[in-house]
């Protein structure tokens, strides 16, 4: 039988700085390596991070609330993942990748990862969300076809203020999800499906070169066995945080001549497939599972990657004609 993963918890911490090396010194131990250009110290200074970060196989995913009560100048070295900052109050001035932006209350941008930055701030509260490169890179290859290694973000403004406001709503969600007690980001499966829906949010906000991807034929004739090896790995690896990536090496195709296949084969995606499966894994611990040690639908459902109860239980009672809470009970 094929066990869910195990939570891991959340890590949360809070970095108080009070003076302006204190504030450098803070950077770099939470963000980047940098080089700041320090004002003098003054009554008041605060540069306060507070963090959450859960634990995915890319890297890690976090969340931050900054307050910083100074102006702030500093040059970074270059980014290695994806951060978006959401400003909340106060103004923030960037350059990178030749493009330069100023950012007030309810602006987002992203940083180029790759590009080193110089950035100045004054009196600022912001949102930051961070996630792997990898993540978005993946994501590209498996929905545009493209390599990996091409994918580029050619703005740090969203393409439109609507997708900005849409980006901000996801880093917003994400946020309290990592920071609210008991949150299910613990989950493993939980936590790459946010990486993969900020990931997807990205790709959709930001100009980058997925947007420019000439349409391309069908992959073609994709044999059985294809297939059934996806299908097999699907059953043996649903407990863990697998995506089509993954799926599609161990079938010996690429991520879009699966897709093809499954759509044409099975009527379904092989992601849609995976859910299925842990769908029934899921039904099973219900069926095994005892309310009075403990066991709840939500902990079960959260275990096999069902973040969101009511989603679970609408597909539960479509799947097996009755509320989960019915199974945990008989």
């Amino acid at each position: 039988m094929v066990n869910a993963s195990a939570a891991v918890p959340v890590e949360r911490s809070v970095v108080v700085a009070r003076t302006m090396s204190e504030s450098a010194e803070v950077i770099r131990q939470v963000y980047i390596g940098h080089e700041p250009r320090l004002g003098r110290d003054h009554a008041g200074t605060e540069f306060r991070v507070m963090s959450a970060r859960a634990g995915v196989r890319a890297g890690p995913l976090g969340a931050d609330r900054v307050h910083v009560t100074v102006n702030f100048r500093t040059s970074t070295e270059p980014f290695g993942y994806l951060f978006a900052m959401s400003v909340v109050h106060g103004v923030f001035e960037v350059a990178a990748g030749g493009e330069e932006c100023r950012a007030s209350a309810g602006d987002i941008l992203l940083f180029p990862p790759g590009a080193p930055v110089s950035a100045q701030w004054t009196d600022l509260d912001a949102g930051i969300l961070r996630l792997p490169v990898s993540s978005a890179a993946d994501l590209a290859a498996e929905r545009f076809g493209i390599d990996p290694a091409d994918l580029r973000f050619e703005s740090m403004s969203p393409v439109t203020p609507r997708l900005g406001q849409y980006f901000r709503n996801v880093c917003a969600t994400i946020g309290r999800e990592l920071t609210a007690d008991d949150s299910a980001a613990a989950h493993p499966l939980i936590a790459e499906e946010m990486v993969r829906t900020a990931a997807a949010a990205a790709l959709a906000t930001f100009p980058n070169t997925t947007m420019t991807v000439a349409h391309s034929p069908s992959p073609g004739y994709v044999a059985p066995r294809v297939l059934r090896r996806a299908a097999a790995y699907i059953e043996e690896h649903a407990a863990e945080p697998i995506t089509l990536t993954d799926i599609a090496a161990a079938a010996g195709v690429g991520a879009r001549a699966l897709q093809y296949a499954f759509g044409r084969h099975l009527g379904t995606t092989p992601l849609a497939y995976l859910r299925a499966v842990r769908l029934e894994h899921a039904h099973h611990a219900l069926q095994a599972g005892d309310p009075a040690a403990g066991a709840t639908v939500a902990t079960i459902a959260a275990s096999w990657g069902f973040g969101k109860p009511s989603r679970f239980a609408a597909d539960y009672r479509q799947r097996y004609g009755q509320p989960p809470s019915r199974t945990l009970r008989t």
